[in-house]
């Protein structure tokens, strides 16, 4: 499997798959694919409560799954709303945690699933982020150049929570809110999340506002 980010600003996959590779992504983030790849559309979850889990994860309830049942590689583009970030989840064995739909596509088949968490309600994102564990390459929707952090242990860095991608699943419990007068009337909102390391997290390189 060959996989490469390409375009300029707004970056979307190519992805070239050899004979019965496979690959999988959210339903409407297909660009194109070439003769020989067969789509399949999946529906996910297990039972009601899968459903309802892969709906609070801001995920649809379908996954297309690609492979090519051709002898010769095959290529397929596909793209996020806006950009794409990948993150290696065989670094990760806990996997991540990402704002809500940003799922776009993975190498592998992952597990989605969220959490509630105050930290994210307070600043405005929705009381809900998405877990997404796996053992493959998933990409994320974000626009931009994204940046890493690595966090050592005890560093803290506080980011506006607009600017949040996804950070490891096991620093969860090291994302606090933190409120602040001067950040308010600086046109930052009330609060920003507060994280403390170690571990790495993903933050946008566009300030929305």
């Amino acid at each position: 499997m060959n996989v490469k980010l390409i375009g300029h600003d707004y970056k979307c996959l190519q992805v070239e798959l050899s004979k019965q590779e496979q690959f999988y992504c959210e339903r409407g983030a297909l660009i194109y694919y070439e003769e020989g790849i067969a789509s399949t559309l999946n529906v996910l979850g297990n039972g009601i409560a899968g459903m309802i889990k892969r709906t609070l994860s801001g995920e649809s309830l379908f996954m297309v799954d690609l492979v090519n049942n051709h002898p010769l590689p095959k290529k397929l583009v596909l793209a996020g709303k806006v950009g794409l970030l990948p993150v290696n989840l065989k670094t990760l064995p806990g996997g991540i945690i990402c704002k809500a739909g940003s799922y776009v596509a993975s190498s592998g088949k992952v597990d989605i699933d969220f959490k509630f968490n105050i930290t994210s309600f307070i600043g405005g994102n929705g009381p809900i982020l998405q877990k997404i564990t796996g053992f493959c390459t998933v990409f994320l929707d974000a626009i931009g150049t994204p940046i890493t952090l690595d966090l050592k242990p005890g560093e803290v860095v506080y980011i506006d929570e607009k600017s949040f991608i996804a950070m490891g699943a096991e620093m969860h419990n090291q994302l606090t809110p933190h409120f602040s007068g001067t950040n308010f009337f600086g046109g930052e909102g009330l609060s920003m999340m507060r994280v403390a390391g170690p571990g790495a997290v993903y933050v946008s390189s566009v300030n929305f506002r």
